[in-house]
Parts: structure tokens; C-alpha cells; sequence
């Protein structure tokens, strides 16, 4: 191989060297970025929070309840206890609630009735389906009155007459003003149209507040009894039982959005592993590029200096030459 040979392979094995080390450095640059990409998904998923589950004994309540001869039940529930500001002695507004017995009274127009008799001498209503009940004759209280008017009914007095029937399937009674109705009970089985009001047994709930009540306490801090005077001046004592009340409703809401929570949080985290594992994949791949790069950068430094030594030759030879 002639001097000039030699130094155009040389000139063409730096080139390629130079090349090589250009990819290489651009490779590097590649990973750098994939790295920061990486770091980047990381700290994206440390930000994450992490759902909790709700807890049961986050939604209960404690609750006191005492006697009370009013209630339908025999038992009122205490809704909130308030310390009184500047009291002193201490006192408290106690607000409480509890259902009592009630009637429902409801008003039906024009509804086609026949009266009759049947073979011992009963009167009896029937309705326009068919029913058949038994007739009282009441006396109505002054009370049911008003709440009779109250339903819609037309008006009445307190000594006005009214007949009673009992439907034993709904528990209900209804009652028909004679005078007021238009109902003829001489006139038998002849249909009449009348208006009529149902009551139905129900229980409403009271709520109420009790002022200037001194409590009493347990070292526990749990109170255990209740003293006021109430609004007719009679001293009015109640002992106390606690209990916990829960929150059911708020529990499953709670409960629904830690599951919609945890769903999205598994799924940023699925997306994030899927990422981080996309980036390792390409990483690996071009640490194996880089790798052959290294290969081949090896090898021409090799055969530089192997050209190297071939062009040094050549030029201790022409100058001894000259010598």
C-alpha cells in the first residue's frame, strides 16, 4: 500500500470514527432525556394520593335518649345539647324530638253510597265498589270537628250527627255528616252522592327545646341525667342512656367515591408502570446501539493505529533514503 493509500484510509477510518462518536453522543443525549422523562413519571406518581378507606365508626353519631310518657313510643331522642353562654351555674338548651299518636284526616267528594237495613234491623252503608259496612252513630268532639273543616269538609257544629263506618282491612274510620252531606238515612237503598272524610291512625313528630337544663356528668364526660323546670313550672327530671346512631346513607357515599377514587388512582398508576416500562424498553434498546457503537469504535481505533503504524513506516523509509 503507497503513502497516499495509506493516508486516504487512515483520512476515511478518522471520518467514520468521528461519526460514530457523534451518534454515540447523540445517543447519550437520548438516554439523558429518557432518564428526566422517567424521573419526571416518578415524582408524578409520589404526588399521587393515595385513597383511603372510610372508615364505620366515622359515620356514627353518639346519641342520648330518655323516658318520655308522651311519646308514642315511651322515648324521646336528644338532638343537640347547647351550653348556655355566661350560665352559672352552668345550664344547657336541649333540643329533642319524639313522635306521638295522631289522626290523618283526609276529605273524598261525591262518592255514591246506598244505605239499608239488613234482616235484624242494622244499618249499613255500601259503596260504589261493592263494600258493605256497618253504621254507628257518634257524637263528634269539637276537636275532630275542627280538624274535619280543616281537611276541607263543609262546616259543622259541635252537636251535629255524624255516622260512623269501620273498614277493618285498612284500620281506617270514616265518618259522613247527616246533615251537612245531604244524606237521607230514612230513605233506604236508594243511591245518594255524598261527601265523606277518612282518619287514619299515624304519629307525628314533636320537636322541641328545653331550656335552663342542668346536666349531670359522668367522669367520663357522658351525661347521665337531665333536670328542668318545664313550661307549666313543674321540676322535670330524666336519667339518660347513650348509644351510637349511624349515618348509613353517608357511609355508602363515602364508600361509592373511595371506590370511584381508587379506581382512578390504579388506573394513573397502570398508566404511569405502562410509560415507565415503554421508556425502560426504548432505553434498553439504545444502551444496545451504544454498545455496538463502542464495538465499532473499537475496531477502527484499532485498525488507525494498525494504518498508523504502516504510514510511519512508510515515511522512516523514504527519509532514510534521502540519508
Amino acid at each position: 500500500m503507497g503513502m497516499a493509500a495509506s493516508q486516504a484510509r487512515y483520512l476515511g477510518l478518522s471520518a467514520r470514527k468521528t461519526n460514530i462518536e457523534f451518534e454515540g453522543q447523540q445517543v447519550n443525549q437520548q438516554r439523558t432525556a429518557l432518564a428526566n422523562e422517567s424521573a419526571g413519571l416518578f415524582r408524578r406518581m409520589l404526588s399521587l394520593d393515595v385513597p383511603t378507606a372510610p372508615s364505620k365508626t366515622d359515620y356514627q353519631t353518639q346519641i342520648y335518649t330518655y323516658s318520655e310518657p308522651l311519646s308514642s313510643d315511651g322515648k324521646a331522642t336528644v338532638t343537640s345539647i347547647e351550653l348556655n353562654d355566661g350560665s352559672d351555674p352552668e345550664t344547657y338548651s336541649v333540643s329533642v324530638k319524639y313522635n306521638i299518636d295522631a289522626l290523618q284526616y283526609g276529605y273524598q267528594p261525591n262518592q255514591d253510597i246506598s244505605l239499608f237495613e239488613d234482616s235484624d234491623k242494622n244499618l249499613k252503608i255500601q259503596l260504589a265498589n261493592g263494600q258493605v259496612y256497618n253504621l254507628e252513630s257518634t257524637s263528634v268532639s269539637e276537636d275532630l270537628v275542627k280538624n274535619l273543616n280543616e281537611a276541607g269538609a263543609t262546616s259543622y257544629s259541635k252537636d251535629d250527627k255524624y255516622y260512623t263506618f269501620y273498614n277493618s282491612a285498612s284500620k281506617c274510620k270514616y265518618y259522613i255528616n247527616a246533615t251537612a252531606t245531604g244524606l237521607d238515612v230514612e230513605e233506604l237503598n236508594v243511591t245518594q252522592n255524598i261527601d265523606w272524610n277518612t282518619a287514619i291512625q299515624t304519629t307525628e313528630q314533636v320537636n322541641k327545646t328545653l331550656n335552663n337544663v342542668t346536666m349531670a356528668k359522668a367522669d367520663s364526660g357522658i351525661y347521665t341525667s337531665m333536670y328542668w323546670t318545664d313550661e307549666y313550672g313543674i321540676s322535670q327530671n330524666r336519667s339518660l342512656a347513650v348509644g351510637e346512631e349511624y349515618d348509613d346513607a353517608a357511609y355508602d357515599a363515602a364508600m361509592h367515591q373511595y371506590n370511584a377514587d381508587k379506581a382512578a388512582y390504579e388506573k394513573e398508576i397502570a398508566d404511569i408502570n405502562a410509560k415507565t416500562e415503554e421508556l425502560q424498553e426504548t432505553d434498553r434498546t439504545l444502551e444496545l446501539r451504544l454498545k455496538q457503537l463502542d464495538t465499532e469504535q473499537q475496531a477502527l481505533q484499532t485498525e488507525m493505529e494498525s494504518v498508523k503504524k504502516v504510514i510511519d513506516k512508510q515515511i522512516e523509509t523514504v527519509f532514510k533514503t534521502f540519508q
